[in-house]
């Protein structure tokens, strides 16, 4: 089946490195959208010129239908937000509030933690886009047990996470806490210097 538009070609869309530079008083924070409103979301944003980023993961799209009393699908994948309701903004504090004239906004969530530390989750979170495009990827709520580790090379370069080992395969699960949510994927641990840090 010939694929219908840039999305379903399931390449990592691009990225505007700006959001992880905010200067002045511009800040990047996670906003919480209504169910079902995340690419509605990112339109508003794109044509009010804000700065925003949505995070894209593969899923699968089934189709049933029937024809001549007989039921059929078929399935294709598509690309679906990587956090179910949530994507990034970077602007001006005083105009965040602004964000809700879209009417896809539900929540725009404090920052419990500093920005630096916020921004290197961000950064994580792409390398987990880019590589979701190439490998399974794992989105879920709850910690998987594991020995934590940072890496100090390679595209895992600063990230802090948890290694675990199940029939031979390994898998590195990072903690996005802002939206406390854990991504996890599959790993080669030998292909990264990776610095063991106590519990």
């Amino acid at each position: 089946m010939k694929k219908e538009d840039n999305r379903a070609k399931l390449k990592a869309l691009a990225f505007d490195e700006s959001i992880l530079n905010p200067v002045g008083d511009e800040v990047v924070r996670a906003v919480h959208t209504l169910p079902n409103q995340e690419f509605a979301f990112e339109r508003y944003c794109q044509t009010e010129g804000v700065v925003v980023y949505l995070p894209l993961r593969r899923g699968l799209k089934i189709h049933n239908f029937a024809q001549k009393g007989r039921p059929y699908s078929y399935s294709r994948e598509v690309l679906r937000p990587m956090f179910t309701s949530y994507a990034f903004v970077k602007m001006a504090l005083p105009l965040l509030s602004t964000l809700h004239a879209s009417h896809a906004v539900a929540q725009i969530l404090p920052l419990t933690y500093g920005q630096d530390r916020f921004l290197d989750e961000l950064r994580a979170v792409r390398t987990c886009e880019t590589l979701g495009f190439e490998q399974e990827l794992e989105v879920h709520q709850d910690i998987l047990e594991g020995s934590r580790f940072r890496i100090v090379s390679g595209v895992w370069d600063g990230v802090e996470g948890r290694l675990t080992r199940k029939n031979g395969v390994f898998k590195w699960t990072v903690e996005i806490e802002m939206l406390s949510q854990f991504v996890t994927t599959v790993i080669d641990p030998t292909q990264f210097k990776m610095i063991p840090l106590d519990e």
